[in-house]
């Protein structure tokens, strides 16, 4: 049951997810200058073959202005070998991503912890983005057009976060019915959306994991299950107004049985659900300014984990807006947010150590440190921003911002003041220069479970200070992009109770200790078409990253890899036939328990770890637009195994192996 409960705690604090505001809609101003050239594509599907689905572009970016932003499209992504189709783990290619462990998709980001990293969809918070921690995401490919990838510092309307913002943009509304779905080995799930009228459109969807029955009936200690729903009505109102009403949600359940236990007791790892429901109004003036006014309703719930059962009420609001001025030089935004939470938790009771049942050491101390963290509140949080997106010439533009947040918990109080100014300044043709500077702030930390976060701000916010020196170069004649950063982070009062502890002390003091944490490095990313049928991508990740204590002593964090590297090949071998391989590598970590009091400057690092993705598809033309695929992805066809953790005794580490985690993905997608 220990081994469950780490197993589970760990699964916890790998999968924080926080939240922020939307990618705005608004558009750069014409006189912006434009972006660059994307490398090309693979050529077109042969003439048999259908048309590929509407384009998901990643785009990696220190604004949100576009001119030289990382570009991945829809058909790029499901063809990456490894990504499983789902755009949201796109993002681990990138330069600066590092995985808390092989095949889980929860990350560290320039040294920022997975608690600092927020997730979210068309403006609405996400608590928990993939099903039962290493499964598909909770928002299905077809509902999303693009992902944001802001390292840091982001636009000033994403706040109450000092990591990373993943954003992901909703499909447009489309012109005709249309439709896609899947059928893979554990579930079953697709969306239908089509327009109602000359006004209105109409999206429906959602998944469910038929095969947790099956995997739960095979393998004894093991039962786990999940689904999701989404819908979406849209009409337009007048001319230039649309009302949207946006409805998703997702529930997921985990739990293993210890091996010969007569009773069938289950040590539950996730037991959660969340549901979101957002009404807006959105209306473009003839000026060319932007409006919207939104209200948010939410549920998250958890069961089961450290509390007997976890319920946070969200309402929150928010209004924004845009204006162009100055002829087009200039892109004015702001706007305003609110969100009220209620917490209801019910605590497991005290246990009367006595009694030989009651949970003692780590289990123990994790029970009191949920009744110390998560008492039953109200939380508040209000917040404003403004930016401004000027263009200073047809090559350069600069964006300052400003928010402002506070804070309210338990009778404590906070206030956050995030300034920030990024920059993209043309140097001849090919090559721009990308300065950026910020301050982001949030509160302290916890583990990725829907409704439990840390009540009356303890401790006081974490406070991050960003900033980064990047340059984007297209090459020619060759269609291959290449860009490099040098970056620094450092983040004061963090929270990080995966990078700056370790082992099995799971009280209080692990969740609130506070550091300052620093990291540095160097981002390197290449992609683009070695010839019509062959399409490359690298990335690589040369940091460190370091916690100091309250004491002054500064070691390597827990998670520090020096090395990370992915290098992938897309190829097209026609006739509807697809193929691609992708390596991984990341260096090994500090072969240290870092909580234990004994830890070095320079401590010697557990082994590398190597993987290799593949992935094979062939698809048909169905009728006039529609079209069958077969897909085998597979994460870790090597099987290989990684160093997860260290235990130490008598100054002595004994590395603790992972997996092997593979992901074999067998499907059938259609769509018309």
């Amino acid at each position: 049951m220990l081994r469950a409960l780490r197993r589970g705690l760990g699964l916890a604090l790998a999968t924080s997810l926080a939240a922020a505001p939307a990618l705005a809609q608004d558009e750069p101003s014409p006189a912006e200058p434009a972006p660059p050239e994307e490398p090309a594509p693979l050529p077109a599907e042969p003439a048999p073959e259908p048309p590929p689905p509407q384009p998901i572009e990643v785009t990696v970016e220190g604004d949100r202005a576009p001119a030289g932003s990382v570009s991945l499209k829809r058909r790029d992504i499901r063809e990456m070998p490894g990504v499983l189709g789902d755009p949201y783990r796109a993002i681990e290619v990138q330069p600066g991503v590092t995985p808390t462990a092989s095949g889980l998709p929860y990350y560290y980001i320039r040294g920022a912890p997975p608690g600092n990293i927020g997730f979210f969809y068309d403006g609405v918070r996400v608590p928990l983005l993939f099903h039962v921690g290493a499964g598909p995401s909770v928002i299905p490919a077809p509902l999303v057009s693009r992902v944001t990838l802001h390292m840091g510092p982001y636009p000033a309307d994403i706040g109450r976060l000092a990591g990373a913002a993943v954003e992901a943009e909703a499909a447009p509304f489309p012109n005709e019915w249309k439709g896609e779905g899947a059928f893979r080995f554990v579930d079953v799930g697709g969306v239908v959306e089509g327009p109602i009228g000359d006004k209105t459109t109409v999206l429906v969807g959602g998944h469910y994991a038929f095969g947790g029955h099956i995997l739960s009936a095979l393998i004894d200690n093991v039962d786990f299950g999940y689904g999701d729903y989404q819908a979406r009505v849209s009409r337009r109102v007048g001319e230039r107004g649309r009302f949207t009403a946006l409805a998703f949600g997702a529930w997921d359940y985990l739990a293993t049985t210890t091996t010969g236990d007569a009773s069938g007791a289950k040590d539950v790892l996730l037991d959660a659900d969340f549901h979101r429901l957002d009404f807006r109004y959105d209306h473009e003036f003839d000026s060319g300014g932007k409006l919207r006014a939104a209200v948010m309703l939410g549920l998250d719930r958890s069961r089961h984990v450290g509390a007997e059962s976890a319920t946070n009420w969200k309402i929150g609001a928010r209004l924004r807006g845009s204006k162009p001025i100055g002829g087009g030089k200039a892109l004015l935004r702001g706007g305003v947010d609110l969100m009220v939470d209620r917490y209801d938790i019910v605590h497991k009771e005290p246990c009367d150590i006595s009694l030989e049942e009651c949970a003692t050491g780590p289990l123990g101390e994790l029970d009191e440190a949920f009744r110390a963290l998560f008492p039953s509140r109200w939380d508040t949080a209000v917040g404003a921003w403004a930016d401004a997106l000027v263009v200073l010439s047809d090559r350069a533009t600069i964006t300052p911002g400003l928010r402002v947040d506070h804070y309210t918990s338990m009778g404590n109080t906070a206030l956050a003041i995030d300034p920030k100014i990024t920059g993209r300044f043309g140097v001849g043709e090919r090559v721009r220069i990308v300065p950026s500077f910020g301050v982001a702030s949030q509160l302290p930390g916890f583990a990725p479970l829907p409704a439990l976060q840390i009540g009356g701000i303890t401790g006081g916010l974490q406070r991050a200070l960003q900033s980064s020196f990047g340059a984007e170069v297209k090459l020619s004649p060759i269609p291959v992009e290449i860009s490099g950063s040098l970056f620094r982070q450092v983040t004061f009062n963090l929270t990080d109770p995966i990078g700056s502890d370790r082992g099995t002390n799971l009280g209080t003091a692990r969740f609130l200790s506070r550091s300052t944490g620093d990291a540095y490095g160097l981002e390197l990313s290449a992609r683009g078409a070695l010839r019509k049928d062959l399409l490359f991508l690298a990335s690589y990740t040369l940091s460190r990253s370091t916690r100091t204590s309250k004491s002054g002593l500064t070691t390597p964090s827990a998670v520090d890899r020096t090395h990370v590297a992915h290098v992938a090949l897309l190829y097209d071998l026609g006739k509807g036939w697809k193929a691609g391989v992708r390596h991984v590598f990341y260096s090994g970590f500090p072969a240290q328990e870092a909580g234990s009091g004994a830890v070095v400057e320079d401590p010697p690092r557990v082994r590398p770890f190597y993987r290799l993705d593949l992935r094979v598809s062939r698809r048909w033309k169905v009728g006039e637009t529609g079209f069958v695929s077969l897909v085998l992805d597979m994460q870790n066809a090597t099987l290989s195994k990684e160093v997860f953790d260290v235990t130490c005794a008598r100054g002595i580490c004994q590395p603790r192996l992972l997996g092997p985690i593979t992901i074999p993905q067998l499907s059938v997608e259609a769509g018309f």
